[in-house]
């Protein structure tokens, strides 16, 4: 949580909802809330799942994300 303010860089934050690793009001939200990047440059997933998304969607938001500040592949 101390370097959450620090980050300056885009942010896509993948989380599931019923974590037990890395709750969702203790941990999760505090440290998105923490960031400090403007809001329109970070974003946050949340999955009805416990610590491990499904690869497929991860994936489909990662590209997604990336092609929109990297550009799309070539």
């Amino acid at each position: 949580m101390n370097f959450a303010s620090r980050v300056k860089v885009p942010v896509l934050m993948i989380n599931g909802r019923y974590d037990f690793v890395i709750p969702l009001e203790t941990c999760q939200e505090p440290m998105f809330r923490l960031f400090g990047v403007p809001d329109q440059d970070k974003r946050r997933v949340l999955f009805d799942t416990g610590h491990a998304p499904p690869q497929l969607p991860v994936m489909k938001e990662a590209l997604n994300w990336l092609d929109h500040y990297l550009g799309p592949v070539k």
